[in-house]
């Protein structure tokens, strides 16, 4: 059997070729998880092993005449749908038209197979327009949708699908992988990309890693010593945006109760010290959580990571009124 696309993903590519193998596979699959964890490349490279004539032994095998149409991207019986240009939703024009080729006869062999990345992104009308497709399959059909944010699809396409969870991996396994592709500052680009590999190295040499390594300092300060919420936001205002701002300091703040939990369990921190720096960053994550939960217009403001820093100090001085030393 041919390998997945990624390392992170065998379990995922053996599921989906041996319920295939069996004559089993669902019309409908949700491939979910975040960005960059090469969800996208799971279908295609799953499409592209159900259009091969060896399937399912050695497929793709990339020398049959179906294998060779796959990769020029002319196999009239795989249909990739995306944004347009510069959209940044996929229209119910755009479904109908893919749901119309999806009811021909398949050209070759007994599938026909449409990947819709950011099935996210579906206007209401496009998501109501795929539902009757998805309810009433025809013969052969296969559909594939990729989602970043899952939830935001509607439950009545959610319910007429086979999920297909893609979570983040194992630390390890994403450096081993990252380190094998030559490149440098692999943990801190990881750290930044909240552990997604394929995030991960896009953010090599596109970003000022030394710059983040900064923030991640100021933030550790602010949080755990007296540091200036204005000084932390103008810090990270040239750098980053506020949704990205938002997300690190999420993360770091999770990995602080994590280090606490473990300083409490080896013997290094009171109880009562627990309870007080545990009340405290937990306070300081609730707040972090809400902000995130703003539509992005919101988030385009840095007044928003401001008032977000101010609520934390502010609780940090009440608790520490609270329980002096």
């Amino acid at each position: 059997m041919i390998e997945a696309p990624y390392p992170w993903l065998q379990r995922q590519w053996r599921m989906l070729i041996n319920v295939a193998s069996q004559g089993s596979l669902h019309h409908a699959s949700l491939i979910a998880g975040m960005p960059g964890l090469g969800k996208l490349e799971l279908a295609t490279a799953f499409s592209r092993a159900l259009l091969c004539e060896r399937f399912p032994e050695g497929a793709p095998c990339d020398t049959c005449n179906r294998c060779v149409l796959t990769r020029r991207g002319t196999h009239p019986d795989l249909m990739l749908l995306d944004w347009i240009d510069k959209a940044t939703v996929i229209s119910v024009e755009q479904i109908r038209k893919l749901t119309e080729k999806l009811s021909l006869t398949a050209t070759y062999g007994p599938y026909r197979i449409a990947v819709i990345n950011k099935a996210h992104s579906m206007t209401t009308a496009a998501a109501n327009s795929l539902l009757k497709t998805l309810e009433e399959p025809g013969a052969g059909s296969v559909i594939m949708l990729i989602a970043d944010r899952e939830a935001e699809l509607p439950a009545t396409v959610r319910s007429r699908c086979q999920r297909i969870v893609v979570p983040t991996p194992e630390k390890d396994v994403a450096l081993d992988w990252l380190k094998g592709q030559k490149l440098s500052d692999c943990e801190m680009a990881l750290d930044f990309a909240q552990g997604a590999p394929l995030l991960a190295r896009s953010h090599i040499g596109n970003l000022d890693l030394a710059r983040i390594a900064a923030i991640r300092s100021g933030w550790v300060d602010f949080v755990l010593k007296d540091g200036s919420p204005t000084e932390l936001a103008g810090l990270t205002a040239s750098a980053l945006s506020t949704r990205v701002s938002l997300t690190l300091f999420l993360q770091w703040t999770t990995e602080l109760i994590k280090k606490l939990e473990f300083s409490v369990a080896s013997g290094r921190l009171t109880s009562e010290r627990h309870t007080i720096d545990r009340r405290y960053l937990s306070q300081a994550h609730i707040v972090l959580q809400d902000r995130m939960r703003l539509d992005n217009a919101s988030l385009k403001t840095q007044a928003v990571l401001e008032g977000a820093l101010a609520d934390i100090r502010m609780y940090r001085l009440r608790i520490r009124a609270e329980n002096p030393q």
